[in-house]
């Protein structure tokens, strides 16, 4: 037997559409392994070889040579995000120190250039890990995503910016904050596996929104709302563009490298996948 492909997600409520299938054990032309992790630690494990595709953070793409972002999968916000904040103690114009959650890259880098451009300040960043009160003991501001974002949005006593509503106001293009990321040389079929995924996940909503939502202990409803209205999954040209526009203006301002070829080019999300034959998935949550 081969070794499986190995997968690796984000444990967060809001990649979980992406993530359906793969936790079902869809069938695939390959055996695969599937696993959940923190946003960084997908990106090292692609870094490092230890997977072959992996949901990363889009300022990690700069950083992976290897590795190229499937165009029409992801997580991104058209308006407002509600699980990526920026809370600070001071005036965002007087921020000196700021706490990067360290679950994040995109989120970080993106908080980082828009404190520059905005405000025209260069905090020192705190690595820092929730809940908030203790990642703003030592820090003026703090950069916090995902689940624990979600259960302080709007129930702080400090200043609060939604960092996605914050770029489309400055730029109008939406924001993408993870996209699945392939190696070079990844098995054919990989793409159309993760398309699948999702399509799992629509093919199976209503049964899956309780299930999410009592794991991260969110109400059904606000679930509905954050998973239906808030995020899309699907990337379209609006946001292929939002994503661009991030990585050339963070390189610009010297808070990532300069990235060479974004997209991957090795399939697309037409192929069937989940139909009889083929190899099924094992799921490893960790």
């Amino acid at each position: 037997m081969p070794e499986p492909v190995s997968i690796v997600g984000v444990q967060f409520l809001n990649a979980r559409p992406l993530l359906a299938g793969l936790e079902a054990g869809i069938a695939a032309p390959f055996p695969y392994a599937f696993s959940t992790s923190e946003p960084s630690a997908c990106a090292d494990a692609l870094a490092l070889g230890r997977a072959h595709a992996g949901l990363v953070p889009v300022a990690a793409l700069p950083y992976l040579p290897e590795v190229r972002a499937l165009p029409e999968l992801g997580v991104a916000a058209r308006e407002e995000a509600r699980s990526v904040l920026l809370i600070s103690k001071v005036p965002f114009g007087e921020v000196r120190t700021l706490a990067a959650h360290t679950a994040s890259r995109s989120s970080v880098a993106l908080a980082r250039l828009l404190l520059a451009e905005c405000w025209g300040v260069h905090p020192r960043l705190v690595p820092a890990r929730p809940p908030l009160d203790a990642m703003l003991k030592g820090a003026d501001a703090a950069v916090i995503i995902g689940d624990p974002a979600l259960a302080v949005h709007g129930r702080t006593a400090h200043l609060e910016l939604d960092l996605a509503q914050t770029w489309v106001e400055w730029t109008g293009l939406p924001f993408v904050f993870a996209a699945w990321g392939v190696r070079a040389g990844a098995p054919a079929g990989l793409a159309p596996l993760l398309c699948g995924s999702l399509a799992y996940a629509r093919e199976h909503w209503e049964r899956l929104l309780p299930i999410w939502a009592e794991a991260h202990g969110t109400m059904e409803e606000e679930t509905r709302e954050y998973l239906e209205k808030t995020l899309t999954h699907s990337l379209g040209p609006r946001e292929r563009a939002g994503l661009e526009e991030f990585l050339r203006r963070a390189a610009g301002a010297g808070l990532l490298p300069h990235c060479g070829q974004v997209w991957f080019d090795g399939g697309a999300c037409t192929a069937a996948v989940g139909q009889a034959g083929g190899s099924t998935g094992r799921a490893e949550h960790g």
